[in-house]
């Protein structure tokens, strides 16, 4: 990796690798241009890019990155695009296997979410993950559900005090 040109290149690698939330290795073989281009496209509503460069390029990149494990950098043989997610990595990820699931390509090979590396089997089970707003939302009623319950038995007490109270107004005739 000598010349100026690789090293310019890696340097940009790696920087996308620092900035992104997650980073998937697919095999685009057996893609067009536009399929690849729609593809692009669809990354790129969830705040995704598409790059396609050197294998070994992206090898020293993840690894100037501190990315050791090998899964990903084993995955990295063959025409590969990498995906770098800066938002919302699992909305990538969602959108990624819809797109999939729909073209039957790209093959989805490997990929790290939030520094973890994971498998395309494990990326199949974060995408099917409701997204990060969602699961806020989940954790949030969770958390406030057991007080919302304590406050209603508190406040029941007073509200039978109340009807027993008026019921014996109502009895008594006092208005």
């Amino acid at each position: 990796m000598p010349n100026q040109k690789n090293r310019a290149e890696v340097e940009k690698l790696a920087e996308k690798v620092s900035k992104a939330k997650a980073v998937i290795a697919v095999e685009y073989h057996g893609m067009d241009a536009n399929k690849i281009n729609e593809l692009r496209a669809t990354m790129a509503q969830t705040g995704a890019e598409v790059s396609v460069a050197k294998n070994t390029l992206l090898k020293v990149a993840l690894k100037q990155e501190k990315v050791t494990d090998e899964t990903l950098i084993q995955s990295l043989q063959g025409p590969n695009a990498t995906i770098f997610a800066y938002t919302d990595g699992i909305a990538t990820l969602k959108a990624l296997f819809d797109f999939a699931k729909k073209f039957e390509l790209p093959k989805i090979k490997a990929g790290i979410v939030d520094g973890m590396v994971a498998t395309a089997e494990k990326l199949l089970v974060l995408s099917n993950l409701p997204g990060r707003d969602r699961l806020l939302g989940q954790f949030v009623y969770t958390l406030k559900s057991p007080l919302t319950g304590f406050a209603n038995v508190l406040g029941g007490s007073q509200r039978k005090m109340v009807y027993a109270l008026k019921a014996i107004a109502d009895k008594k005739g006092v208005a």
